[in-house]
């Protein structure tokens, strides 16, 4: 992607959160956007389809960065760390995510409880772990899991972010006894 790519990209992103924050995401039109980023229409359709393009496009790129955080980390290192980088790209990045939240196109709450499963898949002790963590069978277990860590992220966002990457991880780890199923999840 050239320079110019990536400021109009950002341009538009920043223009948007400014907007989600005087309306709903379903009352934004194209044009406000572009008004608001100092492009034109013309521009915008370079990049994208229409705003719900935009926005799967924004999903993506926060999902793939995400990805890339959580699988950075190696056996050697320690699942708080990996959290704590993770909590601190969402915080980075917290005004565009809390943005994002609202939208009811994005379901976030649906986007948590899919973006968890889909890196649990990748450890395939998880799937015992979590079972015997909850002493139920798996596919109750996995629903209960999904739901606590959504549930935390999503009231976290929803109420401004206040608590640190550390506080977080911190939360989370106690709540779901990470520590006690991560060394079972090693890859």
């Amino acid at each position: 992607m050239t320079k110019r790519q990536t400021e109009t990209k950002y341009y538009i992103k920043t223009a948007l959160i400014i907007l989600l924050k005087e309306k709903r995401f379903e009352d934004i039109s194209i044009s406000d956007i572009t008004r608001k980023a100092g492009i034109n229409r013309g521009t915008f359709y370079l990049h994208y389809k229409d705003k719900y393009d935009m926005m799967s496009q924004f999903k993506e790129e926060i999902l793939s960065n995400l990805y890339t955080i959580l699988n950075k980390g190696d056996i050697e290192t320690d699942i708080n760390t990996i959290l704590i980088n993770t909590f601190s790209y969402v915080q980075d990045n917290f005004e565009y995510i809390e943005a994002m939240s609202t939208i009811s196109s994005i379901n976030f709450s649906e986007t948590i409880k899919n973006f968890v499963l889909d890196f649990l898949l990748e450890f395939p002790q998880s799937k015992t772990a979590i079972a015997n963590h909850y002493g139920v069978p798996y596919e109750y277990a996995i629903q209960v899991y999904l739901a606590s860590i959504e549930s935390l992220i999503s009231y976290w966002v929803a109420t401004g972010g206040k608590e640190s990457p550390a506080e977080m991880t911190d939360i989370i780890s106690k709540v779901l006894r990470i520590n006690e199923i991560s060394p079972k999840m090693n890859r």
